[in-house]
């Protein structure tokens, strides 16, 4: 359920989900799905910092900066910073961002972690992680290996099959794009003052 959540948080759907945590609060007084869904966040963070450490590698500070600013918030559970600023544009992060967090999630439903309520996710979320068979204080720290495990599996996944060339392109397109710029302008000039030569207005 980790693992396919993040299209659904990316495509905004992912508030249909709050139907279904009602109902188990209802029925039981806690929710176990949202926990395991939670780590999706993680994912994000995860992967994000396998592309820092590649994008300072490949002198990308455009995308170096993005994903600093980003990070802060997708330790405290908003994810949609890094799933549009950085994994989903570069394609490959999203997906093993997924992965990753399929291993927080499966740790998190195999200890039976329930929350009270909805809402808080990533860090934030701890505070809400008290439901459980065994207890508020395992529920809370099985809540916590999850998302280490969910940045850990992610950070692996997304440095193994993401190369570095992968996130050097936008570079080079942007200082292709920003050297092309003068010459392009210069071309204008020239054609425009050829123009002027024959006769033609020229409005400035």
């Amino acid at each position: 359920a980790s693992a396919l959540f993040l299209p659904q948080v990316a495509a905004g759907m992912h508030h249909g989900m709050v139907a279904l945590y009602s109902v188990q609060l209802q029925e039981f007084g806690f929710i176990t799905l949202y926990p395991a869904l939670a780590m999706a966040g993680a994912g994000q963070v995860g992967a994000a910092l396998a592309i820092l450490k590649k994008a300072k590698a490949r002198n990308n500070q455009r995308l170096v900066s993005v994903i600093k600013g980003a990070l802060p918030a997708g330790f405290l559970g908003v994810g949609e910073p890094l799933i549009y600023g950085v994994t989903l544009p570069l394609g490959k992060p999203f997906v093993t961002a997924g992965i990753g967090a399929g291993f927080g999630g499966a740790f998190v439903m195999l200890m039976q972690v329930a929350s009270t309520t909805w809402g808080p996710s990533g860090l934030l979320g701890l505070f809400v992680m008290t439901q459980g068979p065994h207890g508020p204080l395992i529920s809370i720290l099985s809540y916590l290996i999850g998302l280490v495990i969910s940045y850990v599996m992610s950070f692996i996944i997304t440095n193994a099959l993401v190369s570095a060339k992968e996130v050097a392109p936008a570079v080079a397109a942007e200082v292709v794009t920003e050297a092309a710029l003068p010459v392009k302008n210069e071309i204008e000039i020239v054609s425009a003052g050829q123009k002027g030569r024959h006769g033609d207005v020229i409005s400035f």
